[in-house]
C-alpha cells in the first residue's frame, strides 16, 4: 500500500550529509551573513500504512551564507530518544521523558539558541549552530507551568519592538485550556497565563497586535471517531467514551497525563 505522505517530494531522506564551499549560480550579496534553515517530517524508520506526515521525526536542513559564499550545507535529524534508539546511538541528554518527540514543524533562533519546534505540547529541541542536537530545551527551567508541562508551540510570534517571543500552546490532554506565554530576550519565560476556550481546538496560530493577543478559537477540533478508528473494533466504543470525557472538557491530572505520554 502506498502512502502519499511518503512519496515524491515528501519521500524520506535518510542520509545525513555535510558539504562545504558550495557552487553558486549568480551572485550572493556580500552583506548577507547567516543561515537559511528549514525543517520537516522525515521518519527515521519505515512507518506503517497509517503514517501521517505530522508524525514524522524532524530533520533540519541548513545553508551557511557569508562573504558572498555558501559556506556549507548540512542536514541532521533532531535526535529524540526514538531517533537515537533507531540509529543505534546513545540517547541525547534529557530525551526520553514523557512527551518527547523529534520536533518537525518550525526552526528559529532566539536568545542565542537554535530551536526546533513542534505543535501540540511537545518540548522544543535546542540545536547547535551546525545543527547537531543539544537536547530538549525548557528555557532555563521556566517552561513547564501547570498547563505547559514542558510543551510549547511551533508558531510563536516575535514582538518587533521588544524582541520577545509570544506563544499560545495547546495540547488535547489539557482539555479546554490553552497557555499564553512570553519568552524574554534572555531566553526565559517571564509570563505564563492559562486561558479557557471552547472545545479542544487545534489552535495552530494566533495574532499579535501592539496591545493584544488575539486567539483563534476555531471549529477545528479533535475528533474521537477519527482518533480511535485504528484501534481494535471492540475497544473503540469504550475508548471513545473515555476520550469524550476528556477532550474539550477539564484537563486531566498531571499524573494521568504523564502515564498516557509514556
Amino acid at each position: 500500500m502506498t502512502n502519499r505522505y511518503l512519496e515524491g517530494s515528501m519521500a524520506p531522506m535518510r542520509e545525513e550529509r555535510s558539504a562545504t564551499d558550495l557552487p553558486v549560480t549568480g551572485e550572493i550579496p556580500a552583506y548577507l551573513d547567516g543561515r537559511y534553515l528549514r525543517i520537516g517530517p522525515n521518519p527515521v524508520l519505515d512507518p506503517d500504512d497509517s503514517y501521517h506526515w505530522f508524525l514524522g521525526d524532524g530533520m533540519v536542513h541548513g545553508v551557511r551564507i557569508a562573504d558572498g559564499q555558501a559556506k556549507w550545507y548540512r542536514n541532521r535529524y533532531v535526535r529524540s530518544a526514538h531517533v537515537t534508539d533507531a540509529l543505534g546511538e546513545p540517547r541525547t541528554p534529557g530525551s526520553g521523558k514523557p512527551g518527547d518527540f523529534a520536533a518537525n514543524t518550525n526552526v528559529l533562533e532566539h536568545a542565542g539558541r537554535t530551536l526546533a519546534l513542534v505543535e501540540a505540547g511537545a518540548p522544543p529541541y535546542e540545536l547547535t549552530a551546525e545543527l547537531d542536537t543539544v537536547g530538549p530545551c525548557d528555557f532555563g527551567g521556566t517552561l513547564g507551568g501547570p498547563m505547559q508541562r514542558g510543551g510549547y508551540t511551533a508558531h510563536p510570534h516575535e514582538d518587533p519592538s521588544t524582541g520577545e517571543l509570544h506563544a499560545v500552546s495547546y495540547n488535547w490532554l489539557r482539555g479546554n485550556l490553552v497557555n499564553y506565554s512570553v519568552l524574554g530576550t534572555e531566553g526565559r519565560i517571564r509570563r505564563s497565563v492559562d486561558i479557557r476556550v471552547g472545545g479542544s481546538p487545534m489552535m495552530h496560530d494566533f495574532a499579535l497586535t501592539e496591545h493584544y493577543v488575539v486567539l483563534y478559537d476555531l471549529p477545528v477540533v479533535f475528533d474521537t471517531k477519527i482518533a480511535s478508528r485504528t484501534m481494535p473494533r471492540l475497544i473503540r466504543p469504550p475508548a471513545r467514551f473515555m476520550m469524550s470525557r476528556m477532550i474539550g472538557k477539564n484537563p486531566l491530572p498531571d499524573t494521568v497525563i504523564d502515564g498516557i505520554a509514556r
